[in-house]
Order: C-alpha cells, then structure tokens, then sequence
C-alpha cells in the first residue's frame, strides 16, 4: 500500500506514475523471516503522506518556458555554424 501511496504521487515524492521497482516494499523484511507488522505499516503510510505536496501529473519540474526556445536556437546556431564552415572552404 505504501508502494501505491508512493506512485500515486501522495507522498510528495515524485509524479503520479507508476515506477518499475524490483521488488515491492517490505520483501526483503518478509524474506528474512520478519515481515512488518500491520501497526508499522500503517505507521509508515500516515507519516509517508503527512504534509507533503502533491505534484501535478506531467509536471514534475514545473514549467520551464526557456527550454523549447533554447533548444530551437540551439539547433538553428549549430546549423548555421556547419553551413558556414561549409561555404568558407569551398
């Protein structure tokens, strides 16, 4: 359940999307011998969730409005760079 607090994004911690984790949370305690307790995990789950900040879905950076741009000039300076090299050797 902490798991899908978690990719659910009502942690805080990251974007609503599930993440593709090698094992679930709590198998090596269960592996061990020593699964956790329904007390400690419903502990864990409260104060995972406790005052975090929920994200937007698709958003996990805010909006950036510079990195388009900055990329579109980017591609444009380096073909205008090839291109002139291009016609000053010939």
């Amino acid at each position: 359940m902490l798991k899908a607090d978690i990719d659910s994004g009502a942690t805080g911690d990251k974007v609503e999307h599930y993440d593709v984790g090698m094992a679930q949370l709590g198998t090596c305690d269960e592996a061990g011998g020593t699964p956790p307790s329904p007390e400690r995990i419903a502990l864990a789950r409260k104060t995972a969730a406790e005052n975090r900040p929920r994200r937007p879905a698709g958003y996990p950076y805010a909006r950036q409005s510079w990195v388009i741009p900055t990329y579109i000039g980017f591609i444009v300076s380096a073909a205008v760079i090839v291109s002139g090299a291009i016609w000053l050797t010939h």
